[in-house]
C-alpha cells in the first residue's frame, strides 16, 4: 500500500506542475481580455466574468509560490525541492494554514495523500474493532465450554 503511494507521488507532482502551467496560461488570457476591453472600447468580444477575474487573481498569487519549484527545475540542486516542500508543508500545518507557501495544485496533491491516509486509518480501525468483537465472542464461547 505504501509502495503504491510512493510510486504514484512523482506522477501526481508532474500533473500538479502541468495544471499550474495551464492555470497560468488561462490567467494571462483573462488579463489580456480584460486589458483589451479597457483599451479598445469598441471590442466585440466580451470581457472576463468576475469569477474568471477571481481565478486569475488567485493564480497570480500562486506565481511567487511556484517560483522556487521552477528554479529547482531550471537549476537542479539535489535536495532543494524536497527540502522546500517539507519546510512549506510543515509551516502550513504548524500555522494552521494561515500561511500559504505551496501553489494550489501542489497543495491539492498533499491534501489527496492526507485524505487517503485518513481513509486507510479508518479502515484499519474498523477492522481492529471487528477483530476485538470476534475475540470477545470467542472468549465467551470458551467460558461456556469450560
Amino acid at each position: 500500500m505504501r509502495l503504491h503511494k510512493i510510486a504514484r507521488f512523482p506522477k501526481m507532482m508532474l500533473w500538479a506542475f502541468w495544471m499550474e502551467g495551464i492555470e497560468t496560461r488561462q490567467m494571462v488570457k483573462t488579463f489580456v481580455r480584460q486589458g483589451r476591453g479597457k483599451i479598445i472600447k469598441s471590442s466585440s468580444k466580451q470581457g472576463p466574468t468576475p469569477e474568471e477575474l477571481k481565478q486569475a487573481r488567485d493564480q497570480l498569487k500562486d506565481l511567487p509560490k511556484f517560483l522556487p519549484f521552477f528554479m529547482c527545475i531550471v537549476v537542479p540542486l539535489p535536495g532543494v525541492t524536497e527540502g522546500y516542500v517539507v519546510l512549506a508543508v510543515t509551516l502550513e500545518s504548524w500555522l494552521g494554514h494561515r500561511v500559504s507557501l505551496l501553489p494550489s495544485q501542489i497543495r491539492s496533491v498533499f491534501k489527496k495523500l492526507k485524505e487517503e491516509d485518513e481513509v486507510v486509518i479508518e479502515v484499519v480501525e474498523e477492522s481492529i474493532d471487528i477483530e476485538v468483537e470476534l475475540l470477545q465472542e470467542l472468549q465467551k464461547d470458551q467460558g461456556r465450554l469450560n
